[in-house]
């Protein structure tokens, strides 16, 4: 059956849609969408209007691009102080055998009087269900018993830090399914099988915030995070060559690379400036000034991997917009190490790094809902009716067919 998600990340550079189809294990973006953001810094919302619009219009886009109304998504939120505990839980199986109502049983269990009215719980992690004291398994369904037993990590973050947040969304009429943080939904898109199995770090680096969460066989266990982001490289950018940020951005993303040594001596590009000069950059040049602040911000990010854990780290991943600046991933191998990676976002209608918080959310729904046998959608039934079955031809649908499509080759 499929089912039909959206992720919603409001991040200080830009807001993020995505709208997913999950059916049998596999994900199909359906419509992405990026917008900036306005109203917000270093995840502090400071203009609640402008804000407020810029979200309007991330969903606006959206909604055009599928055909269908939004009405309720799944918030990646900030974990700036989050707080990480682990929990247990004990209830008795209702049946033979142990099924979603359980799981959800023994969750409420795990979390209850874990934490207090001062902060909201966003998430609960588990890390083994048992059975009658049989072995531990990751998914009891369909198991035979009387008690289940469950061991997690419980995560909850002050009010104060995220309602503002939710709040925001629900000013527009949209309905929060769930929360996640996301640092926490970058694993869900990166996760594999083998990184399951390992102890890892997560980087995240956003445009005024750079995210650190360390993962213990895929469950986030610490994290941290330094003010400093990818709009850095940008007020360097603009500093030194007296442009707008604007321009700044620009030169970043369509002429610069991230490591100097790749750059071409002899490719220069000719702008007016702030001061109506006309001044002349040379490659190599902006390419050390981009280069001189990633290096910055992934010691920065490496003190903090340090800092929050003394085990051996078997790899650490490099996600966020600025990761598609070419020659990224050797910066990140001389700071950082052989165990460390920048990531490649490769799934169709969503290929650039900056959606692995937004695309993950809703791998983590998916696999959650599945967990505890929810049967979930975001979308009227008739409305998904209308937009995959390919027997109802008419006007409406040959219009939405356009949309995607055309979204599908753009991504």
């Amino acid at each position: 059956m499929n089912h039909i998600y959206t992720g919603l990340d409001i991040g200080n550079g830009e807001i993020k849609v995505v709208v997913v189809n999950v059916n049998d294990n596999n994900y199909h973006v359906l419509a992405s969408t990026s917008v900036k953001t306005l109203g917000l810094k270093k995840n502090t919302i400071y203009d609640d209007k402008k804000l407020k619009n810029s979200l309007m219009h991330a969903i606006k886009i959206t909604e055009e691009k599928i055909g269908m109304k939004i009405r309720e998504v799944i918030l990646t939120v900030p974990a700036n102080r989050a707080s990480m505990t682990m929990e247990s839980g004990l209830v008795n199986i209702r049946g033979d055998k142990v099924r979603g109502r359980d799981i959800t049983a023994v969750i409420k269990d795990t979390v209850e009087d874990t934490y207090d009215d001062t902060r909201e719980l966003v998430s609960c992690l588990p890390i083994s269900f048992t059975v009658d004291e049989e072995a531990s398994v990751i998914n009891p369904l369909d198991e035979v018993g009387k008690k289940l037993f469950l061991k997690a990590v419980v995560a909850t973050s002050p009010k104060e830090e995220i309602y503002p947040y939710i709040n925001i969304v629900r000013s527009i009429g949209i309905n929060i399914r769930d929360i996640i943080y996301n640092t926490q939904a970058d694993y869900y898109t990166v996760s594999t099988k083998e990184l399951d199995r390992k102890m890892g770090a997560i980087i995240n680096i956003g445009a005024d915030i750079t995210s650190i969460g360390i993962f213990n066989k895929g469950i986030m266990i610490k994290n941290s995070y330094i003010p400093v982001g990818s709009s850095s490289t940008d007020k360097d950018i603009a500093f030194i060559y007296k442009v707008d940020l604007k321009e700044a951005k620009k030169l970043k993303e369509t002429f610069a690379l991230s490591s100097a040594r790749y750059a071409d001596s002899n490719d220069d590009v000719t702008i007016v400036n702030k001061e109506n000069k006309k001044i002349t950059i040379n490659q190599i040049q902006i390419s050390e000034v981009i280069e001189s602040r990633i290096k910055d911000i992934l010691k920065l990010a490496k003190n903090e991997i340090n800092r929050l854990t003394k085990r051996e780290i078997s790899y650490i991943i490099v996600v966020g917009g600025i990761s598609e600046l070419a020659g990224f991933n050797y910066v990140v191998e001389e700071i950082l190490g052989g165990a460390s990676s920048c990531y490649n976002m490769t799934v169709i209608g969503a290929r650039h790094n900056k959606y692995t918080s937004v695309f993950g959310s809703c791998k983590y729904f998916a696999k959650k809902c599945l967990l505890r046998e929810d049967d979930v959608n975001m979308f009227d039934l008739d409305e998904i009716e209308r937009f995959i079955s390919p027997k109802k031809k008419n006007t409406i649908n040959d219009n939405m067919t356009n949309k995607f499509f055309g979204h599908f080759f753009d991504n």
